[in-house]
């Protein structure tokens, strides 16, 4: 059952490892963004498709690539921001780690900071604010009615939108790195209003994205000016400075923007059972597209039929009455292929000067266009090509006398 195993060389070996790598990475993308579901399904779809190829299901395989082309659109449109964001990690790790750690840590202290003076004079005034901090979800997909702004973080600019006589002031400002993407956004309403215990809109606003997402969401009560964090699903009251200080650093600091270094520790042990699957799947994957994609060569013993003989003619003697078809195709190609899957048809009525009804011998040889295939085949050779007939009039059918038409005779 698995022989094939001996067939792999050690670049088969870097090549499945390679694709198991790239499909645990797809698979981290689609689960931080809370999309897992997607990569199931692509999983399981694409499955489904390779065993429709091994059945040979051609109708069914073109439908499928045609649902696989509209199902990668839907994707590209979906996912537009999480692949932005794919993109330019990728340009990141160009970046050496020191030139990356100086590059965070240029954005992370003065960001606090505004933040922090920020809120804190919102608190003090009593001004009602909902600030929303970008992790590494995409969140503008759960957002609606933003107005983009794409300005450089300041105190100013917080303090002008959430003025009171500001139109924008009652929704909320999305803030990714030291920017300002939108303001006077409208966030997806908790229904888990218990934790809120009868707090308003605004909390019930952060509390929903932070239940979808990984963002971190800072509102200000313009009742009582008190101070909550929301964060995955959760509500902590903020009273004090340092406390705030260092739930913004150490959100930052999670996001690899303040200059820790991922634990690689555990790197071999954790989602074990996902990296088991993808595993599973690449030596498939090289089963299916590499080593089953090797050139075989298949031979069949085929009956030799007739077609086109005149009804008054019969066939005394062929021979050979079979004759050897060879055919060269990918491995996979010949799964459930059988000798009744393949037919030589003799085309009697190609032959030249044959007289109805007079017995004779004839020597037809077979072209590859009398050898019927049931899919994507070369035919290697025919043996042997020429086949002898004997053909003679069939004593059971009666002849038409002159003076007698047909209906008479069958009567």
């Amino acid at each position: 059952m698995f022989d094939f195993i001996k067939d792999m060389s050690i670049i088969d070996v870097v090549d499945i490892l390679t694709v198991s790598f790239l499909l645990y990475l797809l698979f981290l993308w689609f689960k931080r963004t809370k999309s897992v579901f997607i990569f199931v399904g692509i999983i399981i779809s694409s499955s489904a498709y390779l065993i429709v190829r091994i059945l040979g299901l051609r109708l069914v395989a073109t439908l499928m690539q045609g649902f696989f082309a509209v199902i990668l659109v839907a994707i590209v449109v979906i996912f537009q921001e999480e692949i932005r964001k794919l993109f330019e990690q990728i340009a990141l790790f160009s970046l050496t780690p020191k030139l990356k750690k100086r590059k965070a840590d240029s954005i992370l202290q003065p960001q606090i900071d505004i933040l922090t003076d920020t809120v804190l004079f919102f608190a003090k005034k009593r001004i009602g604010a909902i600030i929303v901090l970008k992790g590494k979800d995409a969140i503008l997909r759960n957002i609606q009615r933003g107005i983009t702004l794409n300005g450089e973080l300041s105190t100013f600019i917080l303090k002008s939108i959430f003025d009171t006589h500001s139109d924008g002031h009652d929704g909320a400002v999305i803030i990714e790195n030291n920017t300002v993407l939108q303001f006077a956004s409208h966030l997806p309403l908790s229904k888990e209003m218990n934790q809120l215990q009868g707090k308003g809109t605004r909390h019930a606003a952060a509390l929903g994205l932070s239940e979808m997402t990984d963002a971190l969401c800072i509102v200000v009560s313009e009742t009582t000016g008190e101070i909550s964090i929301f964060q995955n699903g959760k509500v902590s009251i903020i009273k004090e400075k340092k406390i705030f200080q260092e739930s913004i650093e150490r959100f930052y600091k999670s996001l690899g923007k303040g200059g820790e270094s991922c634990s690689k520790g555990n790197f071999i042990t954790v989602n074990i059972r996902q990296k088991t699957i993808v595993i599973a799947l690449s030596v498939f994957l090289w089963w299916f597209f590499v080593h089953e994609s090797t050139v075989v060569y298949r031979s069949f013993e085929v009956p030799v039929q007739y077609v086109n003989l005149a009804k008054d003619l019969n066939i005394d003697e062929m021979i050979p009455k079979e004759v050897k078809v060879v055919l060269s195709a990918p491995k996979r190609n010949f799964y459930f292929v059988s000798k009744k899957d393949v037919e030589v048809s003799v085309k009697i009525i190609d032959i030249e000067d044959l007289n109805e009804t007079e017995e004779g011998n004839y020597d037809l040889t077979i072209k590859a266009s009398d050898v019927t295939l049931p899919g994507s085949y070369t035919i290697v050779n025919i043996f042997p090509r020429n086949v002898k007939l004997r053909i003679k009039p069939d004593n059971n059918v009666p002849l038409i006398t002159d003076g007698q038409d047909e209906h008479e005779q069958f009567k």
